[in-house]
């Protein structure tokens, strides 16, 4: 029974580490978010039940970026009325374009978590608003009292500092 509890603990902590990567992953490849979140959560099953296939010492992120491959060939195959349609070849091209640019991508979160944390609290809390809770400018604004123009234009503001401090950053940390 302990095995399988640091099993799962094991998997649990993986996943947390690289969920963000698959999930860009499968966004990339997959125009529609709710389909992404789909196909994020069949990923997440058959990684699990085939966890036991994986070993120490592997690449997880690999590992999991072929699952998921192959969940989103499934995806194509169910959704073949669609008019967007990638090749297989094309689906494994991309994987690798992913996989080639994770290290830049997690330099990326790093330094946007920096500059997030630098964030006057009005301008997380709206950030907030926009992104973890989804909400439309007009219910932004509701919530902080401002019009949706005035609103539009704080996101604006937000946006073009957050960019700014990671630019800086990230040069920075190339001096370094």
């Amino acid at each position: 029974m302990q095995e399988q509890e640091q099993n799962q603990e094991q998997f649990l902590r993986l996943l947390m580490l690289n969920d963000r990567r698959i999930y860009a992953y499968i966004l990339s490849l997959v125009p529609n978010a709710a389909d992404a979140d789909d196909i994020m959560q069949e990923v997440s099953a058959v990684m699990w039940r085939k966890f036991s296939s994986f070993r120490s010492g592997m690449d997880f992120v690999g590992w999991a970026l072929t699952i998921a491959r192959y969940q989103i060939l499934s995806y194509f195959k169910k959704k073949k009325s669609s008019r967007l349609r990638f090749s297989e070849s094309l689906v494994k091209e991309l994987e690798e374009e992913v996989q080639r640019v994770i290290p830049e991508m997690d330099q990326r979160m790093g330094a946007m978590k920096r500059c997030m944390d630098k964030l006057v609290g009005a301008d997380r809390y709206i950030l907030k608003l926009r992104y973890e809770k989804d909400l439309t400018l007009e219910n932004i604004g509701a919530h902080i009292s401002k019009s949706t123009r005035a609103t539009y234009y704080a996101l604006v503001r937000i946006h073009r500092m957050l960019l700014q401090c990671i630019k800086q950053t990230l040069a920075e940390e190339a001096v370094q």
